[in-house]
This record gives structure tokens, C-alpha cells and sequence, in this order.
């Protein structure tokens, strides 16, 4: 059972096209491909439900559905929940639909984490730029050492009674120290801009991904 529940100012993105089709869509089918996902809920704002289930048939697999959410992140995440009848020590998976093209890999990766004993798990990728830290006026303070940072990517993985008991709409935010990583992959990478799309255009073709 899998939550898909986007953020707020993410809907739209949701519905961001890429080779003819929403980005949702690539979401959904590669949830779906991954071989460790029985089902996927897809909630959000009920004024995007009809675009959200046009989205999601093309996918033409009965274990995806779409739900009426909130506007916030966390109450989408709790409709999901709900509406798939989650039991607390189902691992659920959180995911971006901006973040279509994560492989398989790192999807079964984060479950496989959860299901050696972590209660959260997430990927993430080293923070390659260098970090300045600025003060109120914009004046660079100092410098931040990249070696400990890392970007955090999805989908991110949670026994299904981390996110029941959660109290706000960053679960990893409240579990600090207890949320394990795995490895990222740069197929990953969040999809917003003219750019980005370009960007992962290259690299799927490049790899002669259909």
C-alpha cells in the first residue's frame, strides 16, 4: 500500500506533462513496476481529483486509485491512509510525483529498510555545491561543510504507524536520528522547470529508456 501524497504548492507539478503525459502518471507506473508496491492512493485537494484520475487510468492497473485529500501534505497522507485501511506495521511509501523516474532500485531499497528494522527511510544524494550561510542582510557568514549534508529525494518509507502518530506534516523532522538512509539516484531528481524536463529527457534517452 502505497500513499502518493504531494505538497501543497506541488499539485500542479503533479500535472506537469512529459512525453504527452502527466508526470503523475510516470509516478503511478513506476510505483507500480517496482515490484515491492501492492497498492498506490493517490490523494490531494478535491478540486484536482478528476485530473488526478485522468492522470492515473492511463495506468490501467486496478491497485491504483485516487482520493479526495486536504490542501496540506499531511492531511493528503492521512486521507491516503484511510482510504487504503493501512494496518501500523505496513510499510507505506511517501512519494513526489515530481519525482517520476526514481528506479526500481531505490524504491525497493527504502522498503527493504524499513523491513530490516527502521521505522522511516529515505534517499538521498551528496550536496555537491558549495553551501554559504547568510545572515538577515545577505552578507555570507561563513561557509557549510558539504561532507555531512545530503538532499533528500523519495519516495520516503515509513511503518505505517509512524505516520498515523505523526503530529505535523514532516514525519523525518520528529524521528531526527531514527530515519535511515539509502543511496539516491540521479534519475530521481525533482521535475519543475522547462529545464529539468530537458535534463531528464537526455538521460533516458541516453539510456534508451522508452
Amino acid at each position: 500500500m502505497v500513499p502518493l501524497g504531494d505538497r501543497d504548492e506541488h499539485h500542479s507539478g503533479a500535472l506537469l506533462r512529459f512525453r504527452g503525459e502527466p508526470l503523475l502518471s510516470h509516478a503511478v507506473r513506476g510505483l507500480l513496476r517496482s515490484g515491492v508496491v501492492d497498492r498506490v492512493v493517490v490523494a490531494g485537494p478535491a478540486r484536482h481529483k478528476a485530473a488526478y484520475s485522468e492522470a492515473v487510468e492511463p495506468a490501467g492497473d486496478t491497485r491504483a486509485q485516487v482520493v479526495a485529500g486536504a490542501a496540506g501534505r499531511a492531511d493528503s497522507v492521512r486521507s491516503a491512509l484511510t482510504a487504503s485501511a493501512a494496518q501500523p506495521s505496513d510499510v507505506v511509501l511517501v512519494h513526489d510525483p515530481a519525482r517520476p523516474f526514481t528506479p526500481a532500485t531505490t524504491i525497493r531499497a527504502v522498503v527493504e529498510e524499513v523491513r530490516a528494522g527502521a521505522v522511516a527511510a529515505v534517499p538521498v544524494e551528496p550536496v555537491t555545491d558549495t553551501i554559504k550561510v547568510v545572515d538577515s542582510d545577505d552578507v555570507i557568514r561563513g561557509t557549510r561543510d558539504r561532507g555531512g549534508l545530503r538532499s533528500v529525494q523519495a519516495p520516503q518509507a515509513f511503518l505505517a504507524k509512524v505516520l498515523l502518530g505523526a503530529h505535523s506534516a514532516d514525519p523525518l523532522a520528529e524521528l531526527g536520528a531514527e530515519v535511515h538512509t539509502v543511496t539516491g539516484h540521479p534519475h530521481g531528481m525533482r521535475l519543475a522547470t522547462p529545464f529539468d524536463l530537458a535534463v531528464v529527457e537526455a538521460l533516458l534517452t541516453a539510456e534508451g529508456t522508452p
